[in-house]
C-alpha cells in the first residue's frame, strides 16, 4: 500500500485556498462557514433532526474532509445544542469523513485562520491531527460527546471497509466538484452510500450536477433540486425512501456488567459510561489494578512489521488512538504519563534488519518514527548508547496502577456507575433474558455481560477454548545517580524508563522478565538481578548504570495469545471478552476498549472488519469443545 500524499495547494485572490491537484477551491470565496451551514446543516434539516431523534448518537458521513470545515461548523452546532437541550435523547454526534490528499499539519492550520469563530474548536483538533497513514484514525473531543473517524486514503477503497453497522443518518455529499475530481464522482460511491442508508437517512451537496443526481437516484435515493448557496442557482438534496431495509436497534438501556479491575476494564467503564450506559464493574480485589496492571510504568509504542501487514496497521492504528485518548482523558482526571518519546534499540542483528525493513516500507509517514545512528539515539537519550535504533517520538509511558486508579475515582462521581469489590465471579450460566453470574456476593443477572479479567478470563465454560497463556513477569524499581538525565523511553531487549517525578522522582522501571512456567507472583532477588544483567549485557555494561541500586519491585501475570494479538469480541450472546493484552495493555486497551463499547452501544465500530476478524475471538473457534 503506497504512502498517503499530503494536498499541496496555493491561496486565491479572496484569500480562499485552491487544491494544486484538482485546481479548484476547498470552500466558496463567498463565505466557506456561511456556505456549510445552509448546505450540509440546513438542508440535512439540523440542528432540528438532533432535538427529534430517539437515540442517542447522531452519525454524519463525510465524502471530502478537506480543511475539515463542516465537521467544524458541526461539532459546534451540536455544542451549542447540547448546551440548549440537555434533556434530549441526542447526546453525541459521530462524524465520519473520508480524505485521500489530507492537509499537513501547517497547511491545515493556515487554512482554518480564517474563521475566528472556530478558534476554540480548531485548536482542539490541530492538537489531535493524526499523522496520515492509510485507515482510520478516530479522534474524540467534548468527553466522548463527539467522536470524528477520518478515513485516509482513497474513498473507493474506504467506504467499503466501513461495517454495515456504521450507518448514516446525514450524508454530507462534498468534494471537488465533478468535472474537477471525476473518478470519485462514481457509481462505486453512490452504490457505497446507499448501503450505509437506511430509512429517512438524508444527503444534501453543493452540486446539482446530473452525473451526481442521476447516481443518487439509481441507488436508490430520492432526490431534488433546491436554492444553492449564495449565486450557485441550484444544489441537490435526497432522502433514502422509508421502505428500505431498516438496520434494527435494541434499547441500550440495560446495565452492563464488566468483569475484571485492570487497564482493559477501566477503559471499557470509561467508553461505556461516555455512551450513557450505566456500567456495574465487579472486581475481586478491594481495588482496581491489583494484578497485572499494577505497574508504576509502562512503555506506549508499536511494535511493526516490515510491512504495512493488517498486524502493522492494527497496532499503529491501536498506537494513534492510544496517544489521543489518553490525552483527553487527562483533562478529565490527573494520573502520571510523559510523552517523551520511546527508542527501540537495534541491538542484534536481527532487529537492525528489520528496523532496515521498515524504513523502507513507503507507508508510513515522515516524523512517524525517526531512524537514528547510536549517537543522534545518545542525544535523544540523554544518555551514551552503543546502538542506533527507531524513535517514535509520540509515544512514551504512562502509569497503569495510578491511571486506573485515577479513572475509578473518576467513574464513582458518575451517575450510573456502580463498583462492587471483593465479589468474585466463580461461574456464569446463559438464562433468560441475560447471563447468570455466580458470586462471592450473591448470584446477579445481566443482559450484556463483558470478562476483561486477564489471567481468569478462560475460567469459565464459554472462554474456556481461548488458548490464553500465563506469563510471569517482574520489574525492578531501581536508583542509579546518572541516569537522572535519561530523557525517553529505551526498549532494548527489555526496557527502561525515565523517572516518574509525580511520585518516584529518583526511581526508574527496569524489565522485564518472562517467565511460561512460574505462577508465583511475589518478587524475588534473583528476577532484579537478572533484569540489571539484561541491561548490562545489551547495553554493554553502561557507565550510567554502574551505581544502580533495586529499591524495589513488582510481579504481575500476563495474559498472552500464541499469536501475540489480543481477543476482544463476542464468544457467545451478549458475551463479550477483550484479554490477552501481554506485555501491551496500554496499547492494545483503549482501541480495543472503544470497539466493544461501540458494538454493545450500536455505535459506529472503531475498526474495519478485516481488523476485527484479526482479534476476533471467532479465530479459535475450531479450538472449541462442542
Amino acid at each position: 500500500m503506497s504512502q498517503i500524499q499530503s494536498a499541496t495547494l496555493r491561496y486565491n485572490e479572496q484569500g480562499t485556498p485552491v487544491s494544486n491537484v484538482f485546481d479548484d477551491v476547498y470552500f466558496s470565496n463567498e463565505s466557506g462557514l456561511d456556505e456549510t451551514q445552509f448546505v450540509f446543516l440546513h438542508n440535512n434539516h439540523l440542528p432540528g433532526r438532533w432535538q427529534q431523534l430517539p437515540k442517542r448518537c447522531f452519525h454524519v458521513i463525510e465524502t471530502g474532509f478537506g480543511t475539515g470545515l463542516n465537521f467544524l461548523v458541526c461539532w459546534q452546532a451540536f455544542r451549542e445544542f447540547r448546551a440548549a437541550q440537555p434533556q434530549a435523547a441526542c447526546q453525541q454526534l459521530h462524524f465520519s469523513t473520508f480524505e485521500k490528499f489530507p492537509l499537513t499539519l501547517s497547511d491545515l492550520t493556515k487554512a482554518l485562520t480564517a474563521w475566528p469563530s472556530l478558534a476554540p474548536l480548531v485548536a482542539e483538533l490541530l492538537v489531535q491531527y493524526p499523522r496520515p497513514f492509510a485507515g482510520c484514525h478516530r479522534l474524540q473531543f467534548d468527553q466522548g460527546a463527539v467522536t470524528l473517524d477520518l478515513w485516509l486514503g482513497d474513498i473507493k477503497d474506504n467506504l467499503p471497509a466501513l461495517p454495515l453497522t456504521n450507518r448514516a443518518d446525514a450524508w454530507f455529499l462534498d468534494g471537488f466538484a465533478p468535472s474537477k475530481n471525476p473518478d470519485m464522482w462514481q457509481d462505486s460511491l453512490f452504490e457505497g452510500m446507499a448501503r450505509l442508508s437506511g430509512p429517512g437517512t438524508t444527503v444534501a451537496t453543493f452540486t446539482s450536477a446530473g452525473i451526481v443526481r442521476r447516481g443518487l437516484q439509481s441507488a436508490g435515493f430520492s432526490v431534488k433540486k433546491v436554492k444553492g448557496f449564495g449565486r450557485k442557482r441550484e444544489m441537490a438534496v435526497g432522502v433514502f425512501p422509508a421502505e428500505a431495509p431498516a438496520f434494527t436497534h435494541s434499547p441500550c438501556e440495560d446495565v452492563v456488567t464488566l468483569v475484571g479491575g485492570g487497564i482493559a476494564a477501566i477503559l471499557t467503564a470509561l467508553a461505556l459510561i461516555q455512551r450513557g450506559r450505566q456500567v456495574r464493574l465487579l472486581c475481586k480485589d478491594e481495588s482496581v489494578a491489583l494484578g497485572a496492571s499494577h505497574n508504576r510504568q509502562g512503555a506506549l509504542y508499536p511494535q511493526l512489521q516490515t510491512s504495512f501487514s493488517p498486524m502493522s496497521r492494527f497496532h499503529a492504528s491501536a498506537y494513534g488512538f492510544a496517544c489521543r485518548r489518553y490525552r483527553e482523558l487527562s483533562r478529565c482526571f490527573d494520573f502520571p504519563h510523559q510523552f517523551c518519546g520511546v527508542l527501540t534499540l537495534a541491538c542484534t542483528e536481527a532487529l537492525a534488519l528489520r528496523q532496515s525493513k521498515i524504513q523502507q516500507e513507503s507507508a508510513w509517514p515522515t516524523g512517524f518514527f525517526q531512524a537514528l545512528d547510536a549517537q543522534a539515539c545518545s542525544e535523544v537519550a540523554g544518555l551514551p548508547l552503543p546502538y542506533g535504533g527507531l524513535f517514535y517520538p509520540d509515544g512514551g509511558w504512562v502509569a497503569p496502577q495510578r491511571f486506573c486508579q485515577a479513572a475509578l475515582n473518576w467513574l464513582q462521581q458518575q451517575p450510573g456507575f456502580r463498583f462492587c469489590a471483593n465479589t468474585e465471579v466463580t461461574a456464569l450460566q446463559r438464562g433468560d433474558g441475560g447471563w447468570q453470574l455466580l458470586t462471592s456476593a450473591g448470584t446477579l443477572s445481566s443482559r450484556q455481560l463483558l470478562l476483561c479479567n486477564g489471567v481468569g478470563l478462560t475460567q469459565f465454560a464459554p472462554t474456556r477454548h481461548l488458548p490464553l497463556n500465563q506469563v510471569r513477569g517482574q520489574v525492578s524499581h531501581v536508583q542509579a545517580p546518572q541516569m537522572a538525565a535519561l530523557r525517553t523511553v529505551i526498549c532494548h531487549q527489555g526496557y527502561i524508563t525515565p523517572a516518574d517525578t509525580t511520585d518516584f522522582a529518583a526511581e526508574h522501571c527496569v524489565g522485564a522478565t518472562f517467565d511460561r512456567d512460574n505462577r508465583n507472583t511475589i518478587s524475588t532477588a534473583a528476577d532484579d538481578a537478572a533484569n540489571l544483567a539484561l541491561v548490562n549485557s545489551v547495553l554493554q555494561q553502561p557507565a550510567w548504570f554502574a551505581d544502580v541500586t533495586v529499591m524495589s519491585a513488582k510481579t504481575g501475570l500476563r495474559a498472552t495469545v500464541p499469536d501475540h494479538l489480543p481477543v476482544a469480541g463476542e464468544v457467545a450472546a451478549d458475551l463479550f471478552v477483550l484479554g490477552g493484552l501481554g506485555a501491551r495493555g496500554l496499547l492494545f486497551a483503549p482501541l480495543l476498549a472503544e470497539q466493544l463499547a461501540a458494538a454493545l452501544c450500536q455505535q459506529p465500530l472503531a475498526l474495519t472488519d478485516e481488523l476485527q476478524q484479526l482479534v476476533s475471538p471467532s479465530r479459535f473457534d475450531k479450538k472449541r469443545v462442542m
